[in-house]
């Protein structure tokens, strides 16, 4: 039980530094939900972003922009 406490309290400290450096607010729902979408859509669709602009690279198929929460 104490290892899930530690990582509750580091996943806590590692958003609020991440929030506070990022958008000089503290931790809020809105921005885990804004993260969690991030990392979601990195891992459905990863390096597409970097892909956008190559035209060597086979056609993307069409995503939706964002995960669906």
């Amino acid at each position: 039980m104490m290892v899930q406490i530690l990582a509750g309290l580091i996943t806590y400290l590692l958003l609020a530094i991440h929030c506070q450096e990022n958008f000089q607010e503290s931790v809020s729902i809105k921005r885990v939900r804004e993260l969690r979408i991030l990392i979601q859509n990195e891992l459905r669709y990863p390096g597409q972003e970097d892909s956008a602009g190559s035209s060597n690279d086979p056609p993307q198929k069409n995503h939706p922009p964002f995960a669906k929460t």
